[in-house]
């Protein structure tokens, strides 16, 4: 085990790139309004995938170790995230801008913040405090008033807006599914195939009900769907990606609470489409609620609660286990690392051995198959997950040799002159090897030093003792 992190970007540098990201994405509401003036909503969702997809296909097979299809047991991914996350959410949203302008459809889609938090407490059962309770409220009031403000309360003005708020809920539950149950599939697995899948799907789907009449698309609406498939899904999704390598991520979520206001600017300038004074106002007040329901989530506030210590482990239970054991298998022979919430959520985090042996063989002379190193944005998840209402309580890693045990190696770096580097964190090590997870033990440090709470023995052994 190794929690060096290696040099990190320049802050400056990722100051830009966070701009960027917010830039992109803001500024790609104007381009989905673009690509509905000539073009029919799904239509035009499934040409954005469709320019899209070859070169996320092309990052995606160079990435190493990034495989096209998920790991057996979570290949459900692809069709949800083509449906749930793809096809349909962009094609509500296009359909939406074609009734009203660019930063409405960015405002209501920016309460994906507060449908996310809803659906982490029902999927994850993480603890919310009453600040982010308020956020949702006062928030989800300021939308509606914004709404009734700029399109009316009739069925028809409503109708428009719904249907980007409807895109807003399916983002969010496919965020919080994903990070409850697909926590060990790569990102860029995530969303390489689902996007060609549901492109073709879109456009299939658009030439029989819409029957796009091709000579009739201009110059803008092409325009429009270049720069999405190109700037907003390409560069955006790898610029964002590499936020979250780099970044804490609740910081990176912040994007979805600043595009907005570059959407909103870009609206009046392009389509002197400007809100009333008073949803002005509902708007700054919206998002700066929407803030808060993330606050809470990250660091530890001025009146942090007292650290939670699992009683043996009791937050192990089944899908817990389930999930850190998916991940041993997909890591294997590599080493897997991540965190366990006091809610049993599990955050699977990155081992970088690798490239941190490639780079500094000296100072990093153990691979992947011998040791981890957690990935500089998962260190700063873990710092700003240690005191909250549901903190970190478990540090995993898996040894590739079949065996669960607290290595000489792990005591080094657990052990700081005899104290532990996270005294409120268990070690859970799991064994794995080539026939699948063998055993695992959940381990304590007592007065220096790392005894055993709890042996676990792992499904594959039982299954093969069963056979």
């Amino acid at each position: 085990m190794t929690n060096h992190t290696g040099a990190r970007a320049g802050r400056w540098q990722l100051g830009l790139l966070y701009l960027l990201v917010c830039l992109i994405w803001g500024t790609t509401w104007y381009g989905m309004k673009m690509s509905v003036e000539t073009l029919p909503p799904i239509t035009a969702a499934g040409l954005r995938f469709l320019v899209a997809f070859p070169f996320l296909l092309a990052v995606c097979l160079a990435a190493p170790g990034v495989s096209l299809l998920p790991p057996p047991g979570r290949r459900w991914v692809v069709p949800f995230i083509a449906v749930v996350y793809i096809a349909v959410p962009y094609a509500l949203i296009n359909y939406g801008e074609q009734h009203i302008s660019s930063g409405l459809a960015a405002l209501i889609f920016s309460s994906v913040v507060v449908f996310l938090l809803l659906f982490s407490v029902l999927i994850s059962r993480i603890s919310v405090s009453w600040t982010q309770w308020a956020g949702v409220v006062v928030g989800l009031g300021c939308l509606v008033g914004i709404v009734q403000l700029t399109a009316g309360i009739s069925a028809r003005g409503v109708l428009a807006p719904a249907a980007v708020l409807l895109a807003a809920v399916m983002h969010a539950l496919t965020y919080a599914v994903m990070a409850r149950y697909g926590g060990t599939v790569h990102v860029l697995t995530q969303e390489t195939l689902p996007i060609g899948l549901g492109a073709v799907g879109l456009v299939v789907l658009g030439a029989f009900v819409e029957r796009p009449d091709l000579g009739a698309i201009s110059g803008r609406s092409l325009t429009g769907v270049l720069y999405l498939g190109l700037v907003g899904s390409v560069i955006g999704f790898a610029a964002y990606f590499y936020l979250l390598q780099h970044v804490d991520a609740v910081l990176v979520s912040y994007v979805f609470v600043l595009f907005p206001v570059v959407a909103l600017f870009g609206s009046a300038l392009l389509e002197n489409a400007t809100l009333p004074a008073l949803a002005v106002v509902l708007a700054v007040v919206m998002l700066a609620a929407f803030g808060l329901t993330k606050k809470a989530t990250g660091g530890g506030s001025a009146a942090t609660p007292a650290p939670v210590t699992p009683d043996d482990g009791a937050t192990l239970d089944g899908s817990t286990l389930d999930t850190i054991y998916e991940h041993a298998r997909v890591a294997y022979p590599g080493e897997a690392c991540g965190f366990v919430h006091a809610s049993g959520r599990v955050h699977a985090a990155r081992n970088t051995a690798d490239e941190m042996h490639r780079q500094d063989p000296v100072r990093f002379p153990r691979t992947a198959t011998t040791g981890y190193v957690l990935a500089p944005a998962d260190l700063m998840y873990l710092e700003d997950n240690l005191d909250v209402d549901d903190p970190v309580v478990v540090l995993y890693h898996s040894h590739p040799n079949g065996r669960a045990y607290f290595s000489d190696e792990d005591r080094r770096n657990a052990l700081v002159d005899g104290v532990p580097l996270y005294p409120t964190l268990e070690q859970l090590v799991v064994g794995i090897d080539d026939t699948g997870v063998r055993e695992a033990r959940l381990f304590r440090c007592v007065d220096g030093e790392y005894t055993e709470l709890r042996f676990l023995p792992g499904p594959d052994r039982r299954t093969a003792e069963v056979g």
